[in-house]
């Protein structure tokens, strides 16, 4: 091949001469290293605008897993806190599995010390004497199920403790579609408006927010690895293998973005504008009350973190799990001085 021929191969980017290193077909762009990452951070910055997900002045919880979402999504915030004014602290809970844990509590303390975010770390095994792998085996429930609880849990005691106004998920677009497939396909209509970009707080429950709601997740490890981010690139050695519902949904959602590129973004944007319709599908739950045991809001009497704690380990652990989360955010110097003052 001519050195002619290969020179008109060269694809530039849209907005400088610089060659092209992907195509956002969906946005019709050719975008080189430098445009791409820009292109992600202001695709964020809109969602956040779009869909009110935090204001000036808020405190933020990123929840951070050491993999390349939760990983790129605590990059990008740290990029805009500053744009935006608002404060982001990352959690990351250690669950105790093992080096995979090992791996990827590395990875989120040394992206937080590049940042320089502040980062609360929260060990399940000091918290309440067990990890996650000692935890399943002492239940019958999947081990998903089971980290999932605990993750929500834990999640909402540090953001009630840090007196955060959100927390923040990287949760992205090819995460959270299949599932709001699924639950129309099953008519749990009422679960879909847990799948949206926000679910708000109420009664204790520190709202979430999802800002990487338009971001398909082959564009988060493209802008992990453009910007070097520090990730565990390992699947969790709990997770089960083999083809579920949701892949198969999954699947054929690809297809069809493949065939008519933009569908994904404009059924994540249809299912927003009504999410109030999907929401009074929720309407016949139970009011929140508050745990016998914790304290934490729960539909009822005892919280589902009490019952597993309590059923597992022979006592619920929520208020242990309170108080020792209290002192790891005191010891950070981390405590709003509104919560000090009170």
């Amino acid at each position: 091949m001519s050195e002619k021929t290969a020179a008109t191969k060269v694809i530039k980017c849209s907005f400088c001469d610089e060659q092209a290193v992907t195509v956002i077909r969906y946005a019709k762009l050719r975008l080189c290293r430098k445009h791409f990452t820009d292109f992600i951070v202001r695709k964020v910055r809109r969602s956040i605008e779009r869909y009110r997900l935090i204001e000036s002045g808020w405190r933020v919880l990123v929840a951070v897993s050491g993999g390349k979402d939760s990983n790129s999504l605590l990059h990008i915030l740290a990029k805009l806190s500053k744009e935006m004014n608002f404060e982001i602290i990352a959690l990351h809970i250690d669950l105790g599995i093992g080096e995979y844990s090992k791996k990827s509590r590395e990875a989120v303390e040394k992206l937080c010390k590049g940042l320089g975010v502040p980062l609360v770390v929260v060990d399940l095994r000091e918290l309440i004497g067990a990890g996650l792998p000692d935890i399943v085996a002492r239940t019958r429930r999947p081990a998903c199920s089971v980290c999932g609880l605990i993750k929500r849990y834990v999640i909402n005691v540090v953001g009630v403790e840090l007196g955060a106004n959100v927390v923040a998920l990287g949760h992205h677009l090819d995460d959270l579609l299949p599932y709001i497939f699924k639950n129309f396909i099953l008519q749990n209509l009422g679960e879909i408006s847990k799948l949206g970009p926000k679910t708000e707080s109420d009664e204790g429950l520190i709202g979430r927010v999802r800002p990487l709601y338009e971001v398909f997740e082959s564009e988060l490890a493209l802008y992990a690895t453009f910007e070097s981010i520090p990730v565990v690139d390992e699947t969790c050695p709990l997770t089960i293998r083999g083809r579920s519902l949701e892949s198969e949904v999954r699947d054929f959602l690809e297809r069809l973005e493949s065939r008519s590129p933009g569908f994904k973004i404009g059924f994540a944007r249809s299912i927003a504008r009504n999410i109030d319709f999907y929401r009074r599908g929720l309407a016949s739950s139970k009011p929140l009350r508050r745990c016998a045991y914790c304290g934490m809001p729960t539909s009822e009497d005892v919280c589902a973190f009490c019952k597993l704690t309590e059923r597992t380990l022979g006592k619920p652990m929520g208020p242990i799990v309170r108080e020792k989360v209290r002192k790891v955010i005191a010891s950070l110097g981390l405590v709003r001085k509104s919560e000090a003052s009170n």
